[in-house]
């Protein structure tokens, strides 16, 4: 059966009773429709994109204070939670966009993930900019990443100059000409902005002269926004005259664009019919002489949602006016982006509408008690509903902060929800975007449908798509941080295949992992399941036998460039004098941490400590303590030996070795039962391994090895029926440093790994600590919960406790279900 099939319609638009063939999924093989289609199907399968978001606590700081992260990722095409990416890297940049401050990686489980970035105490008064991206999405523009602005305000240096106090009436006027252009002859309607010097949106007034005659004035709608209609004449210049609206300021002129003498002219309805969504097309384009054999040359109309073609039709180029409906039931949630398309399949014309379907779900935040005291514990009833109020099972973050202790939010700020559907896909600044989401203004369709026919569209642009061929990606998508790197034979650059190789990672807490992997024909070698946390010590040992002449390489995990970064505009309106109370506090509240620190430095008197000097390698040895028997291994007893078990053979009392290679075997005396003789546990460093990895290190990577019985053998459990054996790995010669030190076919490195876990810190003042008890607690953030799960029945409950501030609390909370139903909610909460 063929993706898409003519159907045809007959419509009445201006008069004119038109034949158009609509395409349902697939046109026939000689329309130009039929590449456009497979251009996009090709694009979209090689290219599908992702949005990443950030959740932060705040959106202002201090220096030294702590930004909590929450993350979200989102297949761009469908919004399912949970793309292929397992890492979303997080940079913050300072504010003149040339410099990395601070870096994460936050790992994505199930499409979410924790984390947080701590700021020095050094950072001075700026907007800073919040990044997240995935591997996956450095294949593409910036722009595409996910970024947000971040205030850092610090006590000891000014605000930046010009952030306040800006001349609001002047301002800068766009004209845009809806589908994107003037044809003289042809009504057109014509979208306008105006926005201030301070980066907002400005009600302005005004009108449209021609040879000194008025032929249309205007008001703007909304934030600056709105639009009129009218029909430009050959030789006519058109100039519009704009000042702000109740003002007698003097008007500022703008020429209007110029119209082109032939072209198309399309027009979207997208409020006048609940079933469908109307295109108005009109032109004065003379067809060509068509083809021997064809029915004539075709205008094609495609209709797409992120990236998906959801409605295509076709009308001949000889009608001169034709309307193509779209249905509103095959418009998912989201912007649907038309475009009119020539015969020669060139893209002339394009608008953007919005395809409502409530694929929403609704937050609703409850406290328990409308009013609560400070340091009284607060219980908040948390729903998930869609918009049939039917629960959901959704994945939520929460931020409670004190109203007091930050710059007051413009109304109707950006959200999970606004971004995911609206404005990940709009370039430039979005003022209010919660404003078209808030079903309480019931103009916010009609305010909507003129945001989108005046904002910028660069995410699916025609000429990529329509190329001959599609550019190969560089960067894969990365499921994890994935340990790869190459095995070369000697000191040259020939790859070696077929080598094994050990690889141990030893993280900051002790726990150590073991892996094996082989060469392949090019010498590259991968650790899929890599636990790379925080820094992670990570030691690879290559051999092939008995030969261990290799050189190894790691290949460096992705760090982020320092370039500039362009921060995304956002109007730089915080008021300082608003914040007197949270500098007040926050430095009140700082000042007395630094003197519990102080408190707590004890200055000691002169001792003389009488002890034994400490075991360096207790952390290697584990939870056995000293070995029964130990053998240093030094270039006197390694000389002539090929493997661990030729230096342990004959050395130790007890210790029987037979055989030769990786064909050895060990027996501790007494090691026996009723099946025969047990061979002891084998260890590298405390961690239990198999006797294969052991007898493939080399001998000159070994500081000691360590026999295990009796009661030390007991510590091993089931392992430690035959004894243990422990290979104690050098930390390096008389220098301790080991990572220095060139041996052939062993690597280490350090390599910094994912964001290791951390808890928030909120006091429970129903069993308070001593310190507790009498410390001060005025925090900016009182409550920070990332992963919030609603059940089922869409409910969960948090809980926590209010600070000393007699306040009000904010309480934001957005999140979203497995099938990319985002939502948001607010609420507040009085501490009296």
């Amino acid at each position: 059966m063929p993706l898409f099939r003519f159907r045809p319609l007959l419509l009445m638009y201006g008069g004119v009773l038109c034949l158009l063939a609509v395409v349902a999924f697939r046109a026939a093989d000689e329309d130009p429709i039929n590449r456009i289609l497979d251009k996009i199907r090709l694009y979209t399968e090689q290219y599908p994109h992702e949005k990443a978001y950030l959740h932060t606590d705040r959106n202002a700081y201090l220096p030294g204070e702590t930004i909590w992260l929450k993350s979200y990722l989102f297949l761009g095409g469908n919004r399912n939670i949970d793309s292929a990416s397992g890492t979303v890297y997080v940079d913050l940049i300072n504010p003149n966009g040339r410099r990395i401050l601070l870096d994460t990686r936050l790992r994505q489980t199930g499409g979410v993930g924790e984390g947080y970035l701590t700021l020095p105490d050094s950072m001075p008064t700026g907007r800073y900019t919040l990044r997240g991206y995935t591997n996956w999405m450095r294949n593409f523009s910036e722009d595409w990443y996910f970024r947000k602005t971040v205030d850092i305000i610090s006590p000891k240096s000014p605000a930046p100059s010009g952030s306040m106090g800006d001349d609001q009436l002047r301002f800068d006027m766009q004209f845009l000409p809806e589908g994107g252009q003037l044809v003289t002859g042809l009504t057109s309607r014509v979208g306008f902005k105006a926005v201030s010097s301070s980066g907002v949106g400005l009600d302005v007034h005004g009108f449209v002269l021609a040879d000194k005659d008025t032929v249309i004035g205007f008001d703007s709608q909304h934030l600056g926004m709105g639009q009129f209609q009218f029909m430009p004449e050959a030789g006519k210049t058109y100039t519009a005259y704009v000042r702000p609206a109740g003002t007698t300021t003097p008007y500022t002129s703008y020429t209007m664009p110029a119209p082109a003498a032939s072209g198309y002219v399309m027009l979207v309805d997208n409020l006048g019919s609940k079933e469908n969504i109307r295109v108005y097309v009109t032109h004065n384009v003379e067809p060509t002489a068509p083809a021997s054999g064809t029915s004539g040359a075709k205008l094609s109309i495609v209709a797409q949602v992120n990236g998906q073609p959801v409605h295509a039709a076709q009308a001949p180029i000889s009608r001169k006016s034709f309307m193509v409906p779209i249905p509103r039931t095959k418009c998912p949630e989201g912007i649907v982006q038309i475009t009119l398309f020539d015969d020669k399949g060139k893209p002339v014309s394009e608008r953007l509408a919005y395809s409502s379907q409530n694929d929403q779900i609704n937050l609703t935040v409850t406290p328990r008690r409308p009013t609560v005291g400070p340091r009284q514990r607060i219980d908040l009833d948390v729903t998930a509903t869609d918009m049939a109020g039917k629960p959901v099972a959704a994945n939520l973050s929460m931020a409670v902060t004190d109203a007091h202790q930050q710059p007051k939010p413009r109304p109707y700020g950006p959200t999970l929800l606004t971004y995911l559907l609206l404005t990940s896909d709009l370039t430039g600044y979005i003022e209010q975007p919660g404003y078209y989401f808030d079903p309480a203004n019931k103009d916010r369709l009609l305010k909507l449908d003129l945001l989108l026919a005046t904002q910028g569209w660069r995410r699916f642009t025609w000429d990529k798509v329509l190329a001959e061929t599609l550019a190969a990606t560089q960067y894969p998508v990365d499921p994890g941080l994935t340990l790869t790197g190459t095995v070369y034979r000697g000191t040259s650059r020939n790859p070696a295949a077929n080598v094994a190789l050990t690889v141990m990672m030893t993280r900051k807490d002790s726990t150590r992992d073991l892996f094996t992997a082989t060469s392949d024909v090019q010498g590259r070698f991968l650790v899929a399941e890599a636990e790379l946390v925080d820094t992670t010590s990570v030691f690879v040992q290559a051999s092939q036998g008995n030969n261990r002449n290799f050189t190894v390489t790691l290949d460096k995990l992705f760090s982020p460039a320092v370039r500039l970064v362009r921060p995304p505009f956002v109007p730089f309106d915080v008021a300082y004098d608003e914040l007197a109370e949270f500098l007040k506090r926050q430095g009140e509240y700082q000042a007395i941490e630094a003197q519990i620190r102080r408190n707590r430095e004890i200055q000691l008197q002169a001792v003389v400590v009488k002890a034994k000097k400490a075991d360096p390698y207790a952390q290697q040895r584990g939870l056995f303590g000293r070995p029964d028997a130990s053998i240093k291994v030094d270039d006197i007893n390694s000389a002539g030996a090929l493997t661990v078990f030729d230096i342990l053979r004959a050395r130790v009392a007890g210790v029987t070795v037979t055989g030769t290679g990786m064909d050895a075997s060990v027996q501790i005396r007494g090691a026996a039962n009723f099946s025969g003789p047990i061979e002891p546990q084998f260890m590298i460093d405390g961690m239990p391994v198999d006797k294969s990895a052991v007898a493939s290190m080399s001998p000159r990577d070994v500081a000691y090895i360590d026999v295990i019985k009796g009661a030390g053998a007991a510590m091993l459990g089931s392992r430690g029926a035959g004894g243990g054996i422990n290979v104690i790995t050098r930390r390096g010669g008389d220098t301790g440093d080991y990572l220095n030190k060139v041996v052939p076919g062993v690597r280490v490195e350090k390599v910094v790994g994912y964001m290791p876990k951390r808890e928030f810190y909120a006091p429970r003042y129903d069993n308070p600590t001593p310190e507790e008890k009498v410390r001060p607690d005025y925090r900016a953030t009182l409550y920070w919960a990332p992963m919030v799960k609603t059940d089922a029945s869409g409910k969960a409950t948090v809980s926590f406790f209010a600070s000393d501030a007699k306040t009000t609390l904010n309480i934001h909370t957005e999140g979203t279900t497995l099938t990319g139903q985002p939502g948001a909610g607010e609420t507040t909460l009085k501490v009296q």
